[in-house]
């Protein structure tokens, strides 16, 4: 078999990518714990950004006991999907995590809102993948700084509950200034950011309509 036969060139691909790809799971799965450690290390720290809580020092085991002295954590499942839901307890604010498409893929992070669900005190975002220097400034401080103490215009419609970007009142209490060069991404945001916040609206609702309607079990 000569080096240029089709049946030789096809041989050698198939070991070239076996090798390589054996190579590239056996990497992966190696990684895979210290990967998974490191998901979870981002997302407490951003926990203990967004409710501002005190820490001890930086580290993994210091991030994990703010959140466990101050913060209850459950799990809603609602209108098809799993919320993860966040409650301090000395203030009572709560905390959700929120999905959305920006302008080239999905936005998350954490919003903080007051117990009646009228003020956002904080938001944070965990993953995004917008344009460097531009989308991408929506983790910046000075953007993120503008929700804290933004009113939600609950009785305005949806898509008008918050405001990034221009309005007819400047100086309206439910917007924030876009990013600059980056309207799409400013867009994208606004649009589900109102989305999340009707939807989390209707399964506290449901929420507190099911823990009225349910007595309470014999050990509680």
């Amino acid at each position: 078999m000569t080096k240029t036969s089709p049946a030789y060139i096809l041989g050698f691909m198939i070991i070239i990518c076996t090798v390589f790809g054996t190579a590239i799971s056996s990497v992966h799965y190696a990684t895979l714990d210290m990967l998974r450690k490191n998901e979870k290390l981002h997302r407490n720290r951003s926990i203990c950004r967004v409710f501002n809580l005190p820490v001890a020092r930086a580290s993994a085991d210091a991030f994990q006991k703010a959140i466990d002295d101050d913060i209850s954590y459950e799990q809603i499942v609602s209108q098809g999907r799993t919320w993860d839901v966040y409650k301090q307890m000395d203030t009572g604010n709560i905390g959700f995590v929120f999905s959305g498409t920006g302008f080239w893929d999905r936005i998350t992070g954490i919003l903080v809102l007051s117990p009646d669900l009228s003020e956002i005190v904080n938001i944070q975002f965990l993953d995004q993948k917008e344009t460097p220097g531009l989308g991408a400034r929506i983790e910046e401080g000075w953007f993120i700084d503008q929700f804290k103490g933004v009113l939600i215009s609950w009785d305005k419609p949806v898509d008008k509950r918050i405001i990034v970007g221009p309005a007819p009142d400047p100086k309206a209490k439910n917007r924030v200034d876009a990013i600059t060069g980056a309207t799409q991404t400013s867009l994208a945001l606004m649009k589900f950011l109102n989305s999340e916040l009707e939807s989390f609206r209707k399964v506290m609702k449901e929420q507190k309509e099911k823990t009225m309607i349910e007595p309470p079990l014999p050990w509680e």
